[in-house]
């Protein structure tokens, strides 16, 4: 138990200490794989690799692809996916959603809810539209909101670990 706890001060408090001239995009790489540890799927996803779909940021999914290469997460070997169309998202584990209208991002929310997939944004409000993680910064810290009617929908189960560090929200689930 203190082994798991000594876990996650590692992979939180040191994402937080980097000084400020990393950027905040180097941060939410850096965490996107941690988060990943936290969060199961009560449903086993039969790929071979990790994906990790960007929907629509390509300077952010260029970035992830240079810091999981040759990486794993959860025993798997990474794929790094930039997508611009709710089409090409396919089978993945984990989809990140960068600016987009609120239309679009409702739309991504629900595909994603209907296939058990991991939703992360830094959008203000993902999280009560009904996203799963919402990443904002307090002082070039790192936040998270966690909308567990969102994870539950989406059959993911968020340790309580995770959930402790994080502000939970209520949000939509449709």
């Amino acid at each position: 138990m203190y082994v798991k706890y000594f876990l996650i001060l590692l992979l939180f408090i040191f994402p937080l200490s980097i000084n400020a001239a990393n950027s905040e995009n180097e941060i939410k790489a850096a965490v996107l794989g941690k988060l990943s540890h936290f969060v199961k799927h009560k449903s086993q996803i039969n790929n071979d690799e990790f994906i990790i779909t960007v929907f629509q940021d390509e300077t952010f999914a260029k970035l992830l692809k240079e810091k999981y290469n040759n990486k794993q997460i959860n025993h798997k070997n990474v794929l790094v996916k930039n997508v611009q169309a709710m089409e090409e998202i396919n089978s993945s584990d984990l989809l990140y959603i960068g600016k987009v209208p609120q239309e679009i991002q409702y739309q991504l929310i629900e595909y994603a809810q209907s296939n058990n997939l991991l939703t992360i944004s830094e959008e203000s409000g993902f999280a009560q539209r009904g996203g799963i993680v919402q990443l904002y910064f307090v002082s070039l810290k790192i936040r998270f909101k966690i909308n567990l009617n969102a994870a539950k929908k989406s059959n993911l189960k968020i340790s309580s670990s995770l959930l402790s560090i994080s502000t939970i929200v209520k949000g939509e689930t449709k």
